[in-house]
Parts: C-alpha cells; sequence; structure tokens
C-alpha cells in the first residue's frame, strides 16, 4: 500500500513533499476506513509509524501513544511503571506549550532505558515509534514548544494485544493467564479465560490453538503449550474446593432470548447474554448437551463427565437448557416470538457428512457410513450413561476386521482413532495429498500412527465394490500434485490407467460436513451460501432479520470449536445492543484487534533477542497399553511443577496499536 510517511519495520518511506502518484509502498497493510463513517489517517505501533494522509497530528499521538503503554503496564517492573508515566507526564508538558528542547533529549534517553530494561513486550518494543517520531518529526515538536501549534483534539482508539491473543478468535488475553498461572492464581487464571471463553475445559483440551502459532516464543526455541495451560486452569478448579464465581447480573433483565443448538457456539453465546442479565435459553435437539464437542469428539479427547460439570457452570451463570426439541418443528421462531422471545440467535452447527460423490454412494450398501453419524453412535455407545433422555438408545457399533476412511481432517482422526479403540485389526486412512497437505492437527496424525492407523497416501476413491450385495472394498485412483489450488495445498491430478481396489468391510467418509438449515424455511428473509450456511455480518453476526443473529459452524462452514466460540462471543454483544435498543456495531477495541491482526501481530522473521535452551513441557499421555482398546483419556494433563515451569517460558509479548481518527464518529 502507499502512505505518505512510513517506519515500519524499520523500513524508511517518505513521501513528504511528492504528489500521491510518486508516493512509494510502505509494507503496513492499513485500512483506508476505521468503519464506515470514519477515516484513519495514521497509525502508531510496536513496529513503527504510519502516516495515509492528512490530516495528522504526530505530537498528539505519541502524547496519546504514552498514555496507552501507561495504562498497558503492568506495573510489575520498574522501568516501564514509572517510566511510561514519566514520558506521559513530559509529553502532557509538551503539548501544553510548557516544553522546551531538555524535555525532547529527556524523551529519547528515557524511551531508550525502558526499552533496555523493561521485562515484557510493552516496554521493550512500544516506545519505539515515540523514539521515531521524536527523530522524524523534530519540527512539529519544536512547534507545539514555541506555541505555534495546538492540539488537534482528534480520535486515537488503542489496543493492547499480543502476537498470541491476536490470533485467537476469541481474542483471549493469554499472556495474563499464562502469568496468573505461574504466580500461582489459578481462580484469577479462569477468571481471565471466561472473560473470553467459558469453556476453558473443552478448549483446554481439543482447541487447534492458533495462537501457538503466533508465539514468539517459537522464535527463540519452541511455541509455548498455550492450550494445556489453559486446560489446567479449569482442572484445577474442577478438582479442589474452591468458591466458584457467580453472575451478579443474573436474570435482571427482562429480555428472554432462544438459542438454538447447545454445540460450544450455542452455550458461549448464551453464557455471554447471561452475564449481561438476559434470560437465554438453549434449544437442543439431541438428548445431550455439547453439539459436535459432544457428538464428534470422542471420549478419549473430552471426557463426557468433564464437559457435563463445564456445562453447569454455564448454567449456574443463568442458562436453561432444553432438550430433544427440534427447532422447525417442535418449536419455530413463530411459536418462540409469540412466547416472548426476544431475540434468536442459531448456532446448529455441520452435522450432516458429505458425500464422497463415488459411484455406489447412493445405493444403501451395508458397512458404508458418514463420519459424523458413525463418531454419534460411538459416542453413545461408550457413553450411554451420560444420555439425558431414557427413551433414546444408542445404535449398535459394527467393528469390522479393516476399515477405511476417507479424508484426512481432525474428523477422520476421530474416526480411525476410535476404531483402534474398539478393536479393529486393520485401519486405514484414504487421502488423495500426502502428509505434508493433511489438515489434521500434526499430534493428531502422531498420536495415530503411534497406535497403529496406516495411511495410504495419493488415493481418490473413485466407486464402492460390492460382492454378493455386500461391500467388498473401494476402488480408488492414484494422484499425482499438480499447482496449488485455492486453498493453497497443491491440486491432486488423477492418473490415467492406476484404478485399483482395496479390500475393506467398512468404509467411512470424513471429507467434511454440510449444514441442516431447513427450518429457516419460515424465515425467507436470511440469506443462505450456496454451501447452505448462513449469510451473518462479519463482526456482529446479526442476519438480514434484524432479531436473528447466527454463529458458529452454520455461518462459517465446519471449521473448529475455537472460531465457533469467537462467533458467539461478538454475537452476544451485537445481540445485548440489539435487545437494549442500541445501534448494533462492532466496538472500537474490536476493529483495532482487527486493524492490528491484518496489520500482522507475529513477524515469523524477527529475531527476539532471548537466550535459547528452555524446552518446551511436552503434555504427558498416557501409556500405549491403555491406548489401545481403552477410550481412557490420553493426555493425563500438567502437574502443578510442571504448568508452573511451561508457563515461565512465556514472554509476555504485549504490544500496543493506535489509530489517528481525525472525526470522531460517535463509535462504540
Amino acid at each position: 500500500m502507499k502512505a505518505l510517511f512510513s517506519t515500519w519495520k524499520d523500513k524508511l518511506v517518505d513521501n513528504r513533499g511528492k504528489p500521491p502518484e510518486a508516493w512509494a509502498d510502505v509494507p503496513a497493510k492499513l485500512p483506508q476506513a476505521f468503519d464506515s463513517k470514519r477515516k484513519i489517517t495514521a497509525f502508531m505501533g510496536w513496529g513503527g509509524i504510519v502516516i495515509l494522509d492528512e490530516p495528522y497530528d504526530v505530537v498528539e499521538m505519541a502524547y496519546k501513544y504514552a498514555g496507552a503503554l501507561q495504562k498497558s503496564s503492568c506495573a510489575k517492573c520498574f522501568p516501564c511503571r514509572v517510566g511510561t508515566k514519566v514520558g506521559e507526564d513530559v509529553f502532557a508538558k509538551i503539548l501544553g506549550g510548557r516544553g522546551g528542547a531538555d524535555d525532547l533529549k529527556q524523551l529519547e534517553s528515557l524511551y531508550d532505558s525502558i526499552s533496555k530494561n523493561s521485562k515484557c513486550g510493552i516496554g521493550q518494543l512500544g516506545p519505539e515509534p515515540l523514539v521515531q517520531s521524536l527523530q522524524y518529526f523534530r519540527g512539529d515538536y519544536e512547534d507545539y514548544i514555541s506555541g505555534k501549534r495546538k492540539p488537534s483534539g482528534f480520535y486515537y482508539p488503542y489496543k493492547m494485544t499480543a502476537p498470541c491473543t491476536s490470533a485467537c478468535p476469541t481474542g483471549m488475553d493469554i499472556p495474563l493467564y499464562i502469568e496468573k498461572v505461574k504466580e500461582g492464581d489459578f481462580a484469577g487464571s479462569l477468571k481471565t479465560i471466561r472473560n473470553a471463553s467459558p469453556m476453558a475445559s473443552t478448549l483446554g483440551r481439543a482447541c487447534f490453538h492458533p495462537c501457538e502459532n503466533n508465539c514468539r516464543r517459537d522464535n527463540v526455541d519452541k511455541s509455548i503449550s498455550i492450550c494445556k495451560i489453559k486446560r489446567f486452569a479449569w482442572d484445577y478448579e474442577d478438582q479442589h474446593e474452591v468458591e466458584k464465581p457467580s453472575n451478579p447480573n443474573k436474570h435482571s433483565r427482562p429480555e428472554k432470548v432462544a438459542v438454538i443448538g447447545a454445540g460450544p457456539s450455542g452455550l458461549s453465546c448464551a453464557y455471554y447474554l447471561a452475564l449481561q442479565g438476559f434470560r437465554p435459553t438453549v434449544f437442543e435437539k439431541l438428548p445431550t448437551v455439547g453439539g459436535a464437542a459432544w457428538t464428534g469428539i470422542p471420549q478419549y479427547r473430552i471426557p463426557k463427565e468433564v464437559m457435563l460439570r463445564e456445562v453447569e457452570f454455564i448454567r449456574d451463570m443463568g442458562v436453561e437448557i432444553k432438550f430433544n426439541v427440534e427447532f422447525g418443528k417442535a418449536e419455530t421462531f413463530g411459536s418462540l416470538r409469540q412466547k416472548g422471545y426476544k431475540a434468536f440467535f442459531l448456532a446448529t452447527g455441520g452435522d450432516i457428512s458429505k458425500d464422497m460423490g463415488v459411484e455406489g454412494e447412493k445405493d444403501n450398501i451395508p458397512g458404508v457410513y458418514g463420519g459424523i453419524q458413525i463418531l454419534k453412535d460411538i459416542t453413545y455407545n461408550v457413553t450411554k450413561d451420560f444420555i439425558q433422555n431414557p427413551d433414546v438408545r444408542p445404535h449398535p457399533v459394527p467393528v469390522p476386521k479393516k476399515v477405511l476412511v476417507v479424508g484426512a481432517g481432525n474428523t477422520a482422526m476421530d474416526c480411525v482413532r476410535s476404531y483402534i479403540r474398539l478393536g479393529c485389526d486393520d485401519v486405514n486412512i484414504v487421502y488423495r495429498r500426502t502428509k505434508k497437505e493433511m489438515p489434521a492437527d500434526p499430534h493428531e496424525v502422531r498420536e495415530s500412527e503411534d497406535e497403529g492407523v496406516k495411511y495410504n497416501f495419493l488415493l481418490a476413491p473413485t466407486k464402492l465394490v460390492r460382492e454378493n450385495g455386500k461391500l467388498a472394498g473401494l476402488e480408488c485412483q492414484k494422484m499425482e500434485l499438480g499447482p496449488p489450488d485455492e486453498s493453497g495445498r497443491r491440486k491432486p491430478v488423477a492418473v490415467k490407467g492406476s484404478e485399483h481396489v482395496m479390500t475393506a468391510d467398512m468404509v467411512i467418509s470424513a471429507i467434511g460436513q454440510d449444514c441442516d438449515i431447513n427450518y429457516l424455511k419460515e424465515e425467507a428473509a436470511i440469506q443462505t451460501t450456496k454451501w447452505r450456511t448462513i449469510v451473518a455480518d462479519e463482526e456482529t453476526f446479526q442476519t438480514a432479520v434484524p432479531d436473528v443473529f447466527a454463529g458458529g459452524d452454520v455461518v462459517s462452514g465446519p471449521l473448529n470449536l475455537v472460531t465457533a466460540v469467537g462467533h458467539a462471543r461478538r454475537a452476544a454483544q451485537g445481540m445485548g445492543q440489539f435487545l437494549r435498543g442500541e445501534r448494533v456495531a462492532p466496538a472500537d477495541a474490536q476493529i483495532m484487534e482487527k486493524m492490528i491482526a491484518g496489520i500482522g501481530a507475529y513477524d515469523r522473521d524477527e529475531v527476539v533477542p532471548q537466550a535459547k535452551g528452555w524446552p518446551r513441557k511436552e503434555m504427558p499421555i498416557c501409556d500405549r497399553k491403555d491406548k489401545i482398546g481403552s477410550f481412557k483419556e490420553v493426555e493425563l494433563g500438567y502437574s502443578l511443577e510442571e504448568v508452573v515451569e511451561e508457563s515461565s517460558r512465556c514472554m509476555r509479548c504485549y504490544i500496543v496499536g493506535m489509530a489517528c481518527v481525525p472525526a470522531d464518529g460517535g463509535g462504540a
């Protein structure tokens, strides 16, 4: 992008005095507007200064930014705690026309000292744009000192975040909850986690942890085990006699809200609505809570008894859950509106297995299953004691000698690892690409290999094979990888004449899921995509029908738990605005978080001045003999000593970003 001036990532681009058509490109990628009503003209943050265009006031912005650093300081080290306050006061003196040349020298020396001696990112990275402003905009400072210039009165929204936090769909304050674990404040850690998600146990066990891909510690040795530290915080409360938090706003407002679906997204949205004082009721078509986290994630990854205790906390906060209620039949938009429900959150997920698109798939051949349904049947059989409706009986689960699972995502991993535990002798993955392109979590792949799962790469299914009316195998065609497709992975290309049959007693399709949105017939104004997902605003998750919001897989398509929870948190915010009669819009802090994520809070090429050689504490797991033939939880959890050691590896990489919005249009 082109800009008037930039020091971003130490690359100086100074287009001042040049016509716009002659401006050089700058490395930062900033939006041209703050929102639909307000312009952005400058940005100041950990990577430098970017001036997009007039009007701007670097000195005023530096003063506001210095104040943001002071507010963001944790106050645990002297250079940052005291230094940022001194710096803010000196900037205030200059802005008020009472400064002098000595003050500029003091600021340069002060922020150099803060950078060199602070213990975390606020002090280490934060001062850089302030020093650069003194270096490249000296004349602006001198104009303030001489009285030629007065404050512009622009609006400067800012956001403190971290590379890991920026990557988390829930916006969780990861460095803070890790630090509280390190300090032994486990209740404080869990409170911090619950500010962003009520499902610390579920996410701590099954999150795909994009935060760990944005961990600056990985630039030193290896990323921190962020996900499993979260689990420890919940496990500690679960296993000890501690006072659990209450909801001071419980049912303080009269408005009833209907949440459709008791998966992670629905439960999370209901939780945040309850915290605002509303009266949410979750309607679930299944006899159990948890949605895909219950039916699709096996017992060995998330024990159901643990999930039930986690959900009980959500209930205690003021959430009602009704089971065996299929929306669109037992209840509808109309029936619930007649009962006084003022808003809806659709979180019905994606629980229909995609077809493989092979010959014979529509012939109802015994032994051919969808991954979602077979996982549901396995879960109901393994955990039947937790089904809350005695009239529901699990379907019997066949255990073949040889099973082929088509696909290479986490659903496929759950299928093959479950069949290893059910005692199947020959469990196979069939995937049309190579191991490198597999979308499954790498640790899931490693665990499956250790458990005996076999992998068949560069094979695409073409036909289901029958003998005497029974499934005999799967015809496959060899593939080779061509150029990357829209997913970024190399596209598989068929090798002519390479068809052959793989024998099998069972074939499971685990190549993706579709959404059942037939209940939308009643609300035709709600828009949908060609993939049968619901169209909702990407910031507020409000649909075309004002009192209906939607989130999770039914909006994004099947993704992951943490994204669904992130949708829920932001949707609950928008629903609260709607129910209170306010404008439904993202908060300025949310806009700033998105802006920082777009710029890139994490630099994989950054050389971090930190000593190497502090290894990551790997999660303890049960013995191999306990994994085979058993649905016992595989990951055992950290001990107190292990979690404190792992938490101590966190470098607390907080950063601050600030925008210049010349005309504040009354943002949230």
